[in-house]
């Protein structure tokens, strides 16, 4: 039986229904761990992003400049100046030249930036993990499968609003 939410698109199933509540209290709830986070150490959103942001590029072995995180926080380049000095003025992050190239700065975590994540986020991993060990093979490929799709729905929708808004 197909159901409606006032302010939704369109009629979805029940249990398609509860698990986008699902999602959305899930958001909701992580929306305000980072809110929390941030107040913790003295960040506004664009900086605890942009502390994400490097955490997952010295994950992956990759470089960043000011620029990227200017496109991947979509800040125009003055804004992302502006966040990464208050950064480096706070002792969260440090700029160096690029090993490689003489005309690129490069910014990088200080240390204490790098143990922030895991000293307030550490214990919900490590719930997380614990309440996962009950779940089979399948049914971890299923939740990555779904988690992967609904991520790639949230990226989709915020590049549509994005080009809407020129």
């Amino acid at each position: 039986m197909a159901t409606q939410t006032p302010g939704e698109a369109g009629p979805r199933d029940a249990r398609t229904d509860a698990v986008v509540r699902q999602l959305q209290a899930l958001g909701a709830e992580m929306a305000d761990l980072a809110r929390r986070f941030g107040a913790a150490h003295d960040l506004d959103h664009s900086a605890a992003r942009a502390l994400l942001v490097l955490v997952a590029a010295a994950r992956e072995g990759r470089d960043v400049t000011a620029g990227t995180i200017g496109r991947e926080l979509g800040l125009s380049s003055a804004s992302v100046t502006a966040l990464v000095d208050r950064l480096v003025a706070s002792g969260h992050l440090r700029r160096e030249p690029d090993p490689h190239d003489r005309r690129r700065v490069l910014v990088r975590l200080e240390p204490s930036a790098v143990a922030l994540g895991p000293a307030y986020f550490g214990p919900l991993a490590t719930d997380m993990a614990t309440r996962l060990e009950g779940f089979d093979e399948r049914e971890l490929d299923a939740v990555g499968r779904f988690l992967s799709t609904a991520l790639e729905a949230v990226i989709a929708h915020r590049e549509r609003d994005e080009a809407a808004r020129g």
